[in-house]
């Protein structure tokens, strides 16, 4: 069974990809109750499991609502500019609202390949298998995110 750690982990996946914290307990309930009714004796990776409902299940949701589009992470829409600190990665401390309107500025897409691969810690590999997008096709849409939040930020410097 999951323990709490597990439960908060799971949260805070399913708040990355609804940004919204009461969607984020809906889905999380939903994903579990799934989990809960199905035979889960032959399962190797239980959170990579209930992730994968809860991420079907965040698809189905949307698809149903029709308020989200699953473009191409290669579509040119990076014209927004980041308003957050220009000091180097390793010594920013955002505040909570910039944190906030970064995380929005994101697709759904973009958001869990940046959860699975900055705070959870995943190889691309790992996202590849869990996500069932080719592990280059993951390396690229890292490689692209880092490089537009990079250029973001030296626009912001005035470096451009």
């Amino acid at each position: 069974m999951l323990n709490k750690q597990q439960l908060n982990k799971l949260y805070q996946y399913s708040y990355s990809l609804t940004t919204n914290s009461d969607d984020a307990y809906d889905l999380l309930q939903t994903g579990l109750e799934k989990y809960l009714r199905k035979n889960t004796n032959n399962i190797t990776n239980e959170m990579a499991y209930i992730r994968q409902i809860i991420r079907n299940q965040f698809i189905d949701q949307q698809r149903r609502k029709k308020c989200i589009t699953f473009e191409s992470i290669e579509a040119d829409k990076y014209q927004t500019t980041l308003a957050i600190d220009t000091s180097s990665l390793e010594q920013i401390v955002i505040v909570e609202e910039q944190a906030k309107m970064v995380w929005e500025l994101l697709s759904t897409s973009e958001r869990e390949i940046i959860y699975l691969w900055a705070i959870e810690g995943y190889t691309a590999k790992q996202i590849s298998d869990e996500t069932r997008v080719p592990r280059g096709t993951i390396l690229s849409r890292i490689h692209r995110l880092k490089h537009r939040i990079g250029n973001q930020f030296k626009q912001l410097k005035g470096d451009e």
